[in-house]
């Protein structure tokens, strides 16, 4: 039986090394059946090697269907029916769903769960109610969330719910996570009520500039505290989660710059607004693009792949988006970093002087 839970974890992981453009009908079903099986560690690994494929443009039901009965699995730890949840693509969720996906947007949850559930809510089918129901949410999601949420109030824009939304966001902690050229277009899709309602909100992110540059000078008076070991354990920590995203040395992800030799290049101050406020400034090569489809689906993320038949987006720490050149009707710049804002937030003053004067102190590769 151990050799056995050996070699599908080495097809697994096959599977999800292969990059091809589209998996066969024949991944799909032996995926589905793996995923009836009442192994939870096995489900685990079938959902991570599911979300680094790209699945068929038609849709493999049997697939979708176990994704989210995996999703819907109560005795499932939440990271793993949140990352079936993401797999599935837009679904509608019953009460409990619905529920369990708001109560991992709280605060006091890690930041790649608050991510996942949030990311899940925004492109869910949500009934009327629900979607009054989260624009009520808005005022406690934090500035990671905020952006990610706001996609769920695209559909159906009615004058209430634009102004129960517009009234959240004005007492929001996540207000600091967007920017104007997100929510200008969303509330154009609004009656005129709400859209001069949106104006104080759009005023309040215009003004940040000034408020962001004074947060920058506020927090750098700690960073001479910094310990540069508690910060290696910061950067590890499932709470700051950098390394998902970004090397050091020989560990790390691929999605964000290698950070082997950034205390070389960049200063502490650099550092600092670089985790503060991520879309300030895009390192070359890692600058967020936007794809639009002909069907009006929209993706961002970084940059990976752009040849003549496709284009390979990285959408997260272990997601991608492969997109069809001929689905493609517009290719553009994005303004929001993929990196999370709001990591000050997640953090202690004294850690976050800790995670800087960790990355300003890396010497791998030093010579």
């Amino acid at each position: 039986m151990e050799s056995a839970a050996r070699i599908r974890q080495v097809y697994l992981r096959a599977m999800a090394g292969a990059g091809l453009k589209e998996a066969p009908p024949s991944w799909c079903g032996a995926l589905a059946a793996l995923l009836s099986r009442p192994d939870s560690d096995l489900k685990r690994q079938v959902v991570a090697t599911v979300r680094s494929l790209s699945l068929p443009k038609q849709g493999f039901p049997l697939l979708t269907q176990a994704l989210r009965a995996v999703g819907s699995d109560v005795a499932l730890p939440p990271a793993v029916r949140l990352d079936a949840l993401t797999a599935c693509g837009p679904l509608s969720l019953e009460p409990e769903l619905f529920d369990f996906l708001c109560d991992h947007l709280a605060g006091s949850k890690p930041m790649l769960t608050r991510s996942a559930a949030a990311t899940v809510l925004a492109k869910a089918e949500l009934t009327p109610e629900q979607q009054d129901a989260l624009a009520g949410l808005m005022k406690n999601v934090g500035p990671l969330e905020a952006p990610k949420l706001l996609p769920a109030f695209e559909k159906s824009p009615t004058e209430a719910l634009g102004l129960k939304l517009v009234a959240a966001l004005k007492q929001s902690a996540g207000l600091r996570g967007l920017r104007v050229d997100l929510v200008k277009p969303l509330l154009a899709k609004y009656p005129q009520p709400v859209q001069q309602a949106g104006e104080e909100v759009l005023t309040l992110l215009n003004e940040d500039a000034a408020k962001q540059k004074a947060h920058l000078e506020d927090l750098a008076v700690d960073l001479k505290s910094g310990d540069i070991r508690r910060g290696q354990a910061i950067f590890n920590s499932p709470k700051a989660a950098c390394f998902t995203c970004h090397a050091l040395g020989y560990l790390g992800g691929k999605v964000g710059p290698d950070l082997t030799s950034i205390g070389q290049i960049r200063s502490e101050r650099d550092l600092l607004e670089a985790i503060v406020y991520p879309s300030a400034s895009f390192v070359r090569s890692y600058e967020p693009m936007i794809v639009v489809t002909k069907s009006g689906e929209e993706f961002s993320g970084v940059l990976r792949r752009d040849s003549s038949d496709e284009v390979v987006l990285a959408t997260g720490a272990e997601t991608e988006a492969r997109i069809a050149r001929a689905d493609i009707v517009e290719m553009r710049p994005g303004a929001v970093s993929v990196m999370p804002t709001g990591l000050d937030e997640q953090l202690t003053r004294q850690e976050l002087a800790d995670l800087v004067t960790f990355l300003k102190g890396t010497k791998w590769g030093a010579q």
